[in-house]
């Protein structure tokens, strides 16, 4: 596929749309004050991104897939009754600090209908109880296992790709560069990429336009622990040697802390001859594909990134000779 770009006008105003949601001075994301518990914190994140509405898919089930001890949770959407479906690991946006699979609830249904493919949503651990590596552990271990027992889910898990959104599509990056990682194909939706949060887009659209520079920086601080004196490479994925990386498609909102990032890792990818799309979608801010009772265009980026996976798993595989 070829590189496009969508609506990209040079004065990055705001679409009008979201003028109630930014005048609230409740929706814009700073770091919590010390005397609220993080849970209080996360419960009310995850209500605002939970308003989307829900779409309909032919199945939905919570599964736990087990690791030592433990288990991941995990939701698999189904968009037919039909065997064996191509599947998409998603992995949630929220900074690495908040952000579940009830959250991401109403994409993944939109991803799963649009892209003809399963998706299964991981509950990976969160910072700053569990910084890094841990949810990019709990996402690798998700995959070994749909690996191993895709077959009897009815899923097929040589076709696979992975997704996120925000904090998400840094997780998906990271786990898509992994060699052992089956993935075709990896779609991310305006990933963080860099700790010192240092572009011009971090320094212009700092505050007024939801995800704020200041949280940011909490957020990587937070995920990277305290322990942390320099980001591991693996938390910085799309820098540095990209030969391992499937093809990846990139959704950017224009007026956007993390939009120059983005802008970064797709000129490195193309260099690299793994840019499968680029889009900049005009006038929206950070979080947009999470808030389509608010902008239309959330429906169309879902169905751009769709479209991508949808060809890498489903059609290439339709046009596959026996």
């Amino acid at each position: 596929m070829s590189i496009f770009e969508t609506g990209k006008v040079p004065d990055a105003a705001v679409d009008s749309c979201f003028h109630a949601l930014l005048a609230d001075p409740r929706s814009e994301a700073r770091p919590p004050p010390a005397h609220i518990p993080l849970k209080v914190v996360r419960e009310a994140a995850d209500a605002r991104l939970a308003l989307a509405p829900k779409l309909p898919v032919f199945s939905v089930a919570d599964l736990e897939v087990p690791v030592g001890r433990r288990s991941i949770r995990t939701r698999l959407y189904r968009p037919a009754d039909q065997t064996p479906l191509p599947v998409i690991v998603f992995l949630h946006g929220g900074g690495w600090v908040w952000g579940s699979i009830e959250s991401h609830d109403s994409l993944c249904r939109s991803l799963a209908r649009e892209a003809e493919c399963a998706v299964l949503s991981v509950d990976y651990r969160l910072a700053p109880e569990d910084p890094f590596p841990a949810g990019l552990q709990d996402a690798r271990d998700v995959v070994a296992w749909l690996v191993a027992n895709g077959e009897s889910l009815g899923l097929a898990s040589d076709r696979m790709a992975v997704c996120g959104d925000s904090s998400g599509g840094n997780l998906a990056l990271a786990l898509a560069a992994m060699p052992d990682m089956p993935m075709r194909m990896a779609g991310v939706f305006y990933p963080p990429l860099d700790p010192d949060c240092d572009s011009a887009s971090q320094h212009r659209f700092a505050t007024g336009h939801l995800l704020t520079r200041e949280v940011m920086l909490w957020f990587w601080q937070a995920y990277l622990g305290a322990a942390q004196t320099t980001a591991p490479a693996e938390a910085l994925p799309g820098h540095g040697d990209l030969s391992t990386l499937p093809p990846v498609s990139i959704g950017l909102a224009e007026c956007d802390i993390l939009h120059d990032e983005g802008q970064a890792l797709a000129a490195r990818l193309e260099k690299a001859g793994r840019l499968a799309g680029l889009r900049v979608y005009p006038g929206q801010i950070h979080a947009f594909v999470s808030l389509p009772h608010i902008t239309p265009m959330a429906e169309v980026a879902i169905r751009d990134m769709a479209r991508d996976l949808r060809q890498a798993l489903v059609t290439e595989q339709e046009g596959t000779a026996p």
